[in-house]
């Protein structure tokens, strides 16, 4: 009965201890591509459980989740966003592709350029709807650079976990 009850103690406090994990964090998995660093969960809005990853040479990896309330479907948050860059921001759409998750879950992904006062910039942002959250994927930088990291930034998209 001694070593019994200290085992029970301690399966007890793992048991507990993984609930609270488990009420924690990101309701998904980002995937970091090689090249880039993880900026930690510390310093973004918890909120959105937002995720940011960067290159030395400072192009940017970004995925927030939002409750899907009210409903939504992939199109009409496609449609939104993609009004909101080009009306709203002055962004040109350069091309908008069906893509998937690691799961398969199902995905619009939308390329933007836009000028700054250094130079062209490209801004790459990726959407994928479930029953409870919408995913915004995004990725920006200057557009030699980013041109460098597309491949990196492709594989992060592809190997992206939903909730």
């Amino acid at each position: 009965m001694r070593q019994i009850l200290p085992s029970l103690i301690v399966t007890a406090a793992l048991l507990a201890s993984s609930a609270l994990l488990l009420g924690c964090g990101r309701p998904y998995e980002p995937a970091t591509p090689s090249g880039f660093v993880d900026l930690g969960e510390d310093r973004y809005d918890q909120e959105t459980h937002e995720y940011r990853a960067s290159t030395a040479d400072g192009v940017v990896l970004g995925v927030r989740a939002y409750d899907n309330d009210p409903e939504v479907d992939l199109a009409l948050v496609g449609r939104a966003l993609e009004n909101r860059l080009r009306l709203g921001q002055g962004y040109a759409l350069l091309e908008k592709k069906e893509v998937s998750a690691r799961d398969g879950t199902k995905g619009i992904q939308l390329r933007f350029g836009h000028d700054e006062g250094s130079g062209p910039h490209l801004y790459l942002v990726t959407v994928f709807v479930t029953k409870d959250r919408v995913f915004v994927l995004e990725a920006g930088g200057k557009r030699e650079l980013f041109d460098k990291a597309q491949a990196s930034i492709d594989w992060s998209v592809k190997n992206f976990l939903p909730d």
